[in-house]
């Protein structure tokens, strides 16, 4: 019975660290529109998680210190190309596929 309890626990364990060494994999945002929120989730890795929206040949950084998700104002201009790329706490890295920001009619967060 010890030996039964003691391997459950050691199984679990390598259970956690197997997980915290996976791949980190985003989820491509689909059809992010223009000054709306979209959600971008993720799998893998372990927090804190910096966030990079590349697009134009500048980036956009967030941080996140919890959890597998961000909620996102899409606060670049119809047409532009983007992808999201992602560093966790133990340097591993995930990048999205490319997405096109949708058009809309609301340009509010648009920067002048």
């Amino acid at each position: 019975m010890r030996f039964s309890v003691s391997f459950s626990v050691l199984a679990c364990m390598a259970a956690s660290v197997l997980a915290q060494n996976a791949p980190i994999v985003i989820d491509t945002p689909a059809n992010p529109v223009q000054c709306q929120t979209t959600l971008v989730t993720w799998t893998g890795g372990s927090p804190p998680f910096d966030l990079v929206f590349v697009h134009d040949r500048t980036a956009e950084h967030h941080t996140v210190t919890s959890g597998n998700s961000f909620l996102w104002t899409v606060d670049l201009p119809a047409n532009t190309d983007t992808f999201v790329s992602i560093l966790d706490g133990t340097s591993h890295t995930g990048q999205s596929d490319l997405f096109l920001i949708q058009p809309s009619t609301d340009n509010s967060c648009l920067q002048q």
